[in-house]
């Protein structure tokens, strides 16, 4: 029992590296320093990639191509990364992966599907989903904001995105 508790207080303890945006920085590694995000210049009249390289084995796989800048924040055991992808100035979502499994989960398409299609999604022309925080290795904290035609002042709501797939509205 004293040993879980130790386990659990370990964890919570554990804090994620700080943020890191692209273009700009060469790299983002996991905490753990097993992983790396890597920059990968394009040729003239392409847009930068990112990509994963297992540091042990030197293996890069191909993670997503960025718009206008991406912001890669790992959580705080190097289990899985959140990206803030600044598609253009109008748009931005989250996309999350997990090291070692293929393919990308998009969290606007995940936040539409768990509490139905938001009026902020849907009724504006400039709508942003970005990272504000890991909260432990196993939650993610977000900011949707935006305005448009259905918002012209704005909008601004925290949600919380659990990695079992669930999202909640943020309670303070």
């Amino acid at each position: 029992m004293k040993a879980a508790v130790l386990l659990l207080a370990a964890a919570a303890a554990l804090k994620a590296p700080d943020p890191v945006t692209f273009p700009g920085a060469a790299e983002a590694k996991d905490p753990n320093g097993r992983y790396r995000v890597v920059f990968v210049v394009p040729p003239a009249g392409q847009n930068a990639k990112l990509a994963l390289e297992d540091s042990k084995t030197g293996i890069s796989t191909p993670l997503l191509t960025i718009g206008r800048a991406a912001t890669v924040f790992w959580s705080p055991d190097g289990g899985a990364l959140a990206v803030t992808d600044r598609k253009s100035a109008s748009s931005s979502t989250v996309l999350l992966a997990t090291p070692g499994q293929p393919g990308l989960t998009d969290l606007a398409a995940v936040l539409a599907r768990t509490l139905g299609p938001l009026p902020e999604q849907t009724g504006n022309r400039n709508v942003h989903l970005e990272v504000v925080r890991w909260l432990d290795a196993r939650k993610l904290r977000v900011r949707l904001r935006g305005f448009g035609e259905r918002d012209p002042g704005g909008f601004d709501e925290l949600f919380d995105y659990e990695l079992s797939g669930r999202f909640r509205r943020a309670a303070f």
